[in-house]
Formats: C-alpha cells, sequence, structure tokens
C-alpha cells in the first residue's frame, strides 16, 4: 500500500521524542511496546528512508505553489504550537526536496524556535544545526542522511516521551500539511491513479479517534473544532466502495479542507 500522506510523520515523532537525552537506552522489546502504546507503527510511521523515497516518487512536485513561508512567530498555547511544528517538519521534508538553501535555512530556524518551546530543544538543535551547515554547502544527500540519523536517535529517545497529546498534534500537523501538498499535486496532473493516494481510512479514523480525546479546553476552541469538523469531512469524500476514484471536484474540496485547516493553525492565537 502506498502512503505518501505519512511521509512527515516520523520526523514529527522524532523532535517530540529526542527530549531525553539522559534517559537508559531501551530494549528493542521496550521501544516496540512504546510504539504500540502511542499507536505508531508501520502504517502511521514509515521509515524515513521509505518516506524520501515516496515524497521522490511524487514528482514532479510544483514546489513554487505549494511552498510558503514558515511562521516566525511561536504561537503561545502548547497545542497550537505542536501542530504548528508538525506542519513545519512537513515543510522540512519539501525544503529538502527542492533543494534550495533559503528554504531549508527557514525550516531549521523554525524549528529551532519550535523546539525550544516545546521543551525538547537539545537533540532537536544538533540536528537543526548540523542541517543548515549542509545546506550552505548544498549538500542535499547529506541532509537526508541526518534526517535518517534523526530517526536513529528517536528509537533512543522514545522512552522519555510523557506527553501523548502533544505527540498526536504534532503528527497530525505534518500529516494535514502533507494532505494539502498531496492533493495539490493531485490537482495539478489529475488522473484517478494518483487521486487515489488520497483514500486513507485507517489513518483518519487514528486522527479522528486522537481527535475526539484531546483536552476538552482545546475541543471548544475554533481551532479545536474545525479539526474535527474537517476530518470528518474528508472521511465522507474519502469513504468510497473499492476501486471507486476519487473525482477531481473531490480532490479540490479535500484540498480547501486541508488548506483551511493549515490557515487556521498558523494563524496567531484565536
Amino acid at each position: 500500500m502506498q502512503i505518501p500522506l505519512c511521509w512527515p510523520f516520523l520526523l514529527v515523532g522524532s523532535l517530540l521524542i529526542a527530549s531525553s537525552a539522559a534517559a537508559p537506552k531501551p530494549t528493542d522489546d521496550d521501544i516496540e511496546h512504546m510504539r504500540e502504546e502511542l499507536g505508531v507503527n508501520g502504517f502511521t510511521a514509515p521509515s524515513i528512508e521509505v518516506i524520501l523515497q515516496e515524497l521522490d516518487a511524487l514528482k514532479p512536485i510544483p514546489i513554487d505553489k505549494v511552498w510558503r513561508d514558515v511562521p516566525e512567530t511561536t504561537p503561545q498555547d502548547r497545542d497550537r504550537l505542536a501542530l504548528t511544528t508538525g506542519v513545519v517538519i512537513a515543510d522540512g521534508f519539501l525544503a529538502v526536496a527542492s533543494e534550495k538553501q533559503a528554504r531549508i535555512e527557514q525550516v531549521g530556524r523554525a524549528l529551532l524556535r519550535l523546539a525550544k518551546g516545546l521543551g525538547v530543544s537539545d537533540r532537536v538543535s544538533k540536528h537543526s544545526r548540523s542541517i543548515l551547515e549542509k545546506a550552505a554547502r548544498q549538500q542535499w544527500p547529506d541532509i537526508k542522511k541526518e534526517l535518517v540519523q534523526t530517526q536513529a536517535e528517536v528509537e533512543v529517545a522514545m522512552m522519555g516521551l510523557k506527553d501523548e497529546e502533544i505527540a498526536h498534534l504534532v503528527a497530525l500537523g505534518g500529516w494535514l500539511r502533507a494532505l494539502e501538498i498531496t492533493s495539490t499535486v493531485a490537482l495539478e496532473d489529475y488522473s484517478p491513479e494518483r487521486a487515489r493516494a488520497l483514500i486513507q481510512p485507517e489513518l483518519l479514523d487514528y486522527f479522528l479517534d486522537r481527535v475526539s480525546t484531546l483536552n476538552p479546553s482545546f475541543k471548544k476552541t475554533k481551532l479545536g473544532q474545525e479539526l474535527e469538523k474537517n476530518l470528518q469531512e474528508v472521511k465522507r469524500i474519502t469513504t468510497k466502495p473499492v476501486d471507486t476514484p476519487i473525482e477531481k471536484e473531490e480532490v479540490q474540496q479535500i484540498y480547501d479542507l486541508a488548506r483551511e485547516l493549515n490557515k487556521h493553525i498558523s494563524r496567531r492565537d484565536e
């Protein structure tokens, strides 16, 4: 099964989980148990190497059309901060695909700032600075290696993750940005086969379940309400009988829903 909408997912988890440098190295069984508890598996979080391959498989990507400058401010509330972090991570993969130094620098600096806000700056800072240095030398293959190396450290640090809700929001932010990008690509060169990549029932159920368990105070906000409403609408559009394609008009609807949510996330606290 192809899962191009998940390509920012594992790096999303890496930023949140890499905060406990002093934690003892867990065994493989420890890591597997933690992944199971967090709902992280081969479907929701493929390896970074697979993510990079899938991103390449989406080419040609209209980079200039889907790129947008990353936010220059740090949200004050932790829920929006987590979602914004996920969005920026997704933009990081897009920046690598574009091989533009200025874009990599935007993402690297934003990640340093957001990671500090989340309290996970130690290991994130190390990798963000390395990415910035390699971008300055236009070492794109090395930047990809840096992302893969980040995954290895994430597995070791997973036992230090304590805030499950924030982890889910970071992952959701990354997926929403990926959904916007992927639906844009499908619209640019529409075909039933490319649009079929938008049918992700298990993944939608996963996020809807997580949204339903969020803090009640966040769920009452405009952003919280929009998250649940728009995800339900995406599920309605993409719930299809087997081998039934998504029409181009429906791809446009999915794009509009994802774009609306990402605009809400990027606004100042409402």
